[in-house]
């Protein structure tokens, strides 16, 4: 059995790694991603139908809002769910404009296309003879 000494500062230098986790968190239900064509956002909206999903982008923000209130005649009751989401896009190649969205089985999907700048090129590499 080995002894080891305590340290009363070892939970402070696992703080980062906390706040690591903390922002996970706080970012589940929304996913980004991008292809060679596009880039793909998916947010969670379980519940809320495409009528009340409202998308905007400005900027390179990306927010999506999805809410919807009910109100339960019986027992004078109001049951209201909503999501909020913002996503600063870094690429500026996105085609804005033409972006395209739908909600499927409680999951909004967003498709931007990429400009054909924006697109990932290939460059062919020649050896230099003599």
């Amino acid at each position: 059995m080995a002894i080891t000494r305590y340290d009363p500062f070892r939970n402070l230098f696992a703080f980062p790694r906390w706040l690591d986790e903390f922002e996970e968190s706080h970012q589940r239900g929304l996913k980004v991603r991008e292809t060679d064509k596009d880039i793909l956002v998916e947010a969670v909206v379980a519940g809320v139908p495409a009528k009340d999903v409202e998308i905007d982008i400005e900027d390179g923000v990306v927010t999506i809002k999805a809410e919807v209130t009910e109100e339960v005649k019986k027992e004078d009751e109001f049951k209201s769910q909503s999501y909020q989401y913002y996503y600063t896009l870094a690429l500026s190649g996105g085609q804005w404009n033409k972006a395209n969205a739908e909600v499927e089985n409680g999951v909004v999907k967003l498709t931007i296309p990429k400009t054909e700048a924006a697109r990932p090129k290939k460059v062919t590499v020649k050896a230099k003879g003599k």
